[in-house]
């Protein structure tokens, strides 16, 4: 269930359109929470349509929420979209990371459109990221490393002062040194890679079943390849109604960003 507070808190971050049809705080926090049950009524009946329709009202409201996304997911899929439904999973996995639930559901995603597609074409593989450093991290979230980080560095620098005083040689404390080091370089590393400072862009997934990448951001240039639904990659590149989608094997070429969509939120390309 989407936490009230989660939806006060989003109303002062709203755009100021949004804010501006609200009649007042407490008002808006009573349609976006008649909105969000709205939607789980509509999923529960069957009627995706509708569902995802009010599930997407609470995101362009600005609620970024893992049981938004989730719930949206779950729509996409069960209506057959799989490729919408593999992007909304992979955004609640960014803001929950350890959803084992949402994992699950990503993967069955993910196997249904290949199992279509190879069902029309003969074998299909979607393309998933292939980063070491995104399968290390995936599971874990940013305040979890972001703690260990502090707890860490505390114990580091507890352990180095302790050494540069202590007339004794204790083993332990050069254990402690070493093993705390370790930690506070494997926890600065994931959050780096949280913050995208391995990628070259905001991440991405393809939602079109074909999404012609081209030389450039005109819909008559040449075609470089395409990317298929479900398809993930890297936004490297934007002009006007164009994004320039780098996809895992490296093939990378302008498409209408209306086939794209964005897995990280805090990021704009439309």
């Amino acid at each position: 269930m989407m936490r009230p507070w989660y939806i006060a808190l989003a109303l002062l971050v709203a755009p100021v359109g949004a804010a501006a049809q609200q009649p007042g705080p407490a008002s808006g926090v009573s349609s976006l929470t008649g909105i969000f049950e709205a939607a789980n009524v509509a999923a529960s009946r069957g009627d995706h349509a509708v569902a995802i329709a009010n599930y997407r009202k609470l995101t362009e409201a600005g609620i970024h929420d893992p049981d938004v996304y989730f719930n949206l997911a779950t729509s996409f899929a069960q209506s057959g979209d799989y490729a919408r439904a593999i992007l909304n999973h992979e955004r609640a996995l960014t803001l929950r990371p350890n959803d084992s639930k949402a994992s699950e559901n990503l993967r069955a995603a993910e196997k249904a459109l290949e199992e279509r597609r190879a069902e029309l074409e003969g074998e299909a593989t979607i393309r998933r990221s292939s980063s070491i450093s995104d399968a290390l991290y995936r599971g874990l979230a940013e305040d979890a490393l972001a703690i260990a980080m502090l707890v860490a560095n505390l114990l580091f620098f507890v352990a180095l002062a302790w050494t540069a005083v202590s007339r004794r040689r204790n083993g332990w404390l050069y254990a402690l040194l070493i093993s705390s080091g370790v930690v506070l370089l494997f926890c600065a590393s994931g959050l780096g890679v949280k913050a995208g400072l391995l990628r070259d862009g905001p991440r991405a997934v393809a939602l079109d079943d074909r999404v012609i990448l081209r030389e450039g951001p005109d819909p008559r240039a040449q075609a470089r390849g395409e990317a298929r639904g479900g398809d993930r990659g890297e936004i490297v590149g934007h002009d006007r109604d164009f994004v320039k989608l780098r996809v895992v094997s490296g093939l990378e070429g302008w498409t209408p960003s209306s086939g794209v969509g964005l897995i990280d939120r805090d990021h704009s390309v439309h």
